[in-house]
């Protein structure tokens, strides 16, 4: 499905972040913070998929709990169509959950094994006054079947099922309120491949009967490429690169997602693939470093990397990075920096890649003298550049296409 950027988006996450507070001594005095979620702004049409990728730690799961209020935020907007998710009463909230839903990681605990099939996927049912008695039932019947279960299965417990079918009843509860809105919290990483593939295509039905739209976290890039629509790339709590599914996968851009597509197995033996391998460990997220948290494991850092915090460009149109390389105030004209990159970016205006040997480290030619950092998410580029230049989230919604940053 391709995205229309002239319809509203159904959801529209604007600067969120989350951190979780450390305390320490017997007074419990406050310390720090692990940065979650750092500031991510992104849109989801109806009817779309946006995978979200990373690394385990990254905040991918930490920001679909933020997003439907499981975790309540630090600060930032999440707007569902028109309602301010975070400004809404108990009751208002209740109202709203009918309309967003989440299916979880683990099928095995995420069930209660003391509820038959029926009670876990009526509760909600009956809780929001849909039906109750008999006519719950019906539903619940439905629901089983809809997902490939036996509609007799209403009276079983969850430690008779497998985990694929635990996963789809998993998909019925979540199916049960009619949502316009799921989030698919790494809902086929314990389920084994073939029966991934069962649910995925399941997944991809049930969006164009009910005419859902997904959040789709997951590790495996191969399962993200099949079911998204977009994709957003997320490091150390924040979004670094947002693209169609085609486009990133045909012409990444960030040295970190042209380092996980790089990790993707491929089936033919034969085929000899560049392997980028990342060097050092990811960062604390208690203490990132300083500028841009990917420096100090990137291959084509230079000058401003570990001064200036970079913001979100649209390199291309729809395709948006938060990397110096491609904003126009701080991007190297010597192309040994260029050369550094694991892969040369393609169809972009950047300085003729030759023989020059590529070095690492900051001391390659810096191509600009760094500037203060400014405020990420408000500051819009001058035009002085070939590509237009957009902010990840920036305050004009009409924008639509929703610059990612986690």
């Amino acid at each position: 499905m391709s995205v229309d950027s002239e319809r509203e988006p159904l959801l529209r996450v604007r600067d969120l972040k989350k951190y979780f507070p450390i305390h320490k001594g017997i007074l419990g005095r406050h310390v720090g913070d692990v940065k979650a979620v750092d500031g991510i702004s992104f849109d989801i049409y109806p009817n779309e998929t946006l995978g979200m990728v990373g690394e385990s730690g990254c905040g991918k799961t930490t920001a679909g709990r933020t997003i439907l209020r499981l975790l309540e935020p630090t600060s930032g907007k999440v707007y569902f169509r028109d309602d301010s998710i975070y400004d809404l009463k108990t009751e208002q909230m209740r109202a709203l959950r009918r309309q967003m839903q989440i299916i979880f990681q683990d099928p095995f605990s995420s069930l209660n094994p003391r509820m038959t099939v029926e009670s876990i996927i009526g509760e909600a049912i009956e809780f929001h006054g849909i039906a109750k008695g008999e006519e719950r039932r019906s539903i619940v019947e439905s629901l089983l079947e809809r997902v490939g279960l036996q509609p007799s299965y209403v009276t079983r417990y969850p430690h008779e099922f497998s985990g694929g079918q635990r996963q789809r009843i998993g998909i019925a509860r979540a199916l049960a309120l009619n949502p316009d809105f799921i989030v698919c919290d790494e809902a086929v990483s314990a389920l084994d491949v073939s029966v991934q593939a069962q649910v995925i295509n399941l997944l991809q039905d049930l969006q164009e009967e009910y005419n859902l739209s997904y959040l789709f976290i997951a590790h495996d890039l191969s399962v993200v490429k099949h079911i998204s629509d977009r994709i957003a790339v997320m490091y150390l709590g924040r979004v670094v690169e947002l693209a169609t599914t085609e486009d990133l996968f045909e012409n990444p851009l960030h040295p970190y997602t042209q380092a996980l597509l790089s990790a993707i197995p491929t089936p033919n033996p034969s085929k000899k693939k560049k392997r980028v391998i990342l060097k050092g460990d990811v960062p604390s997220p208690i203490n990132p470093p300083s500028g841009c948290t990917f420096h100090t494991r990137c291959p084509a850092r230079f000058g401003p990397c570990s001064k200036v915090v970079p913001r979100s460009v649209e390199a291309e149109p729809g395709h948006f990075v938060r990397c110096h390389l491609y904003d126009p105030e701080y991007a190297p004209t010597d192309p040994e920096v260029w050369a550094r990159m694991p892969l040369q970016p393609k169809g972009l205006n950047i300085p003729e890649v030759t023989d020059a040997k590529a070095t690492s480290g900051e001391d390659a030619t810096i191509a600009k003298e760094a500037k203060p950092a400014e405020d990420e998410g408000a500051v819009k580029a001058e035009a002085k550049v070939e590509a237009p230049v957009a902010t990840e989230g920036a305050a004009d919604d009409k924008a639509g296409e929703g610059a990612a940053d986690e």
